[in-house]
Order: C-alpha cells, then structure tokens, then sequence
C-alpha cells in the first residue's frame, strides 16, 4: 500500500504510529484523574439528593460529614481514638509481618515444613479473623493486650502464606545454577530467595494492613476498648451518624496511607520492583 504526505500512517506497518497513537487517544494521565473526580463528584450528588429527599434525617450526607468533619478531626476524645487504634495496628503489623515474612520464606523453601505447616495455615488463613474475636477477649481479656494479639495473628497468616507462594515461585534452573556454582547458602538466599518472594511478601504487607484494621475495630467494638471502633459505634447509636462517617472515612484513609508508605518502602529498598512499571 502507498501513502502519501499528510496521510495517517497505518499502525499496522508504522510501529512509531502504534507507540505513539494511544496516548493521544487517551488524553494523558490529566484525562484520567478529571475522570475519577468527576465519577466522585457524580456518586456524591447522587447521595446529597437521595439523602435529602427520600431517606430518613438521621442518615450521612456528604454535605453534613463536610459540616461535621473539622469539629470531629479537632476533637481531643477523637483524636485519642485514632492514636490508640493508630498504635495497636502499628505494633500488631510489627509483631505480625516480621515473623510473617520469616515463616513464608521457611515454608517456602523447606518441603518437610511446608507439608507440616500448610493445612494449618491455610485453614486459619480462610477462616475470618472476626471469628476468633469473643473466644480471644475470654483468654486474653479486655484490653490492649488482646487488641495486639488479634492484630498481630492477622498479620501474621497474609504475610506468611504470600511469602510461601514467593520462596515457592524461585524458577528451578536459578536454583540448579547457584548448586552447579557452589553459591553459599546466605548468599543463595539474599540473592535469589529474598529478590524472588519480595513482591509477594509486599502483597501480603498490603493484604495484612487491612486485616489488621478490621481486627482492631472487630476487638475494640467486643471489648469497648478506646478507639476508632468505638468511636464509630457509639456515634452510630447515638445517631450521630455524620460524626460515625468521618470515624469511616479515617479509617479508610489509614489504610490508604499504609499501602502508599509500604509502596514507598518498596521503592527505596528494591527500585527494580518498579523499573518495569514505568
């Protein structure tokens, strides 16, 4: 086929023609954000005008959580909630994700253990972390320690199985290379095992952070400990709902804020995770 000047190349033929043609058609990174914000914007109208016409007074509206939310956020009892929920998460994903990581690499690496370990972990790791609940508030009490337990094994089963799949997932000719080279067994392990399982013991950290914040509200509604759980239970009954929502939205907000730190960890310590990405 002839082209002539001014004619649009065939991106069949011209690969210059297909690198550069759906950037242009998609408008850009710009294009995309204006179309988040305008489906945010259209789902909070749609809820403004139900909220105010057919639903019932006491029920959110975008527009009363506005209202409600700087006295909230400024509040010295909410602020107290939020630090105790803040801490028990931080210490529980510590005290879970550590020896998470350390355990999926064992069990991912080590047969007899695997086939030891793996119907205990999966079965715990389905089961839902809600359950255990009320029997970990009779052992352990009501208070802190139970918080942090109940956080911590959250953590722990995510962290442990994704990592597993990780250690597991080491191509088996990397392996033979490194036993053919007389590869020390540290260095096999930091520089085969530990590059290999890192992604996925980064899916299991981001897995465990919400887990852990549902575990930590679960704890604190059971046991009406001092936190976000309570705070947003107690403003529900109360029908204080607006104050309830800005309660969610932290909430939600902690584990954004989470994901995106664990990401930027990723970053400075392992940058080729993302070199392919951009």
């Amino acid at each position: 086929m002839r082209t002539t000047q001014g004619t649009t190349a065939d991106p069949t033929t011209d690969p210059t023609a297909a690198v550069v043609s759906p950037a242009v058609s998609s408008g850009g990174p710009s294009r995309d954000v204006t179309g988040k914000l305008v489906a945010a914007a259209a789902v909070l109208l749609v809820w403004q005008v139900a909220g105010t016409a057919w639903l019932p007074d006491y029920l959110p509206t975008p527009l009363g959580v506005l209202g409600q939310a700087i006295p909230t956020l400024t509040s010295a009892s909410f602020l107290g909630s939020v630090w105790e929920t803040v801490s028990a998460v931080a210490l529980g994903l510590l005290l879970g994700c550590v020896p998470g990581i350390v355990a999926g690499l064992l069990i991912g690496r080590v047969a007899w253990l695997r086939h030891l370990s793996t119907p205990y972990i999966s079965g715990l790791y389905a089961m839902p972390m809600l359950a255990i609940v009320p029997m970990a508030t009779i052992w352990f009490g009501y208070n802190d320690v139970t918080r942090v337990i109940v956080v911590a094994l959250s953590a722990f089963l995510p962290c442990a199985v994704s990592t597993a799949d990780g250690a597991r997932a080491l191509p088996g000719n990397l392996a033979d290379v490194a036993r053919v080279l007389n590869v020390p067994r540290r260095r096999f392990v930091t520089d085969f095992v530990l590059p290999s399982a890192l992604p996925f013991a980064v899916a299991g950290v981001h897995v465990a952070v919400g887990r852990a914040l549902v575990g930590a509200a679960a704890v604190e509604f059971l046991a009406n400990l001092d936190g976000l759980g309570t705070f947003i239970l107690t403003n529900a009954r109360s029908f204080a709902q607006d104050q309830a929502f800005v309660g969610v939205t932290v909430l939600a907000l902690l584990g954004v804020l989470a994901r995106a730190g664990t990401e930027r960890l990723v970053r400075r310590v392992a940058p080729w995770q993302h070199a392919g990405r951009e």
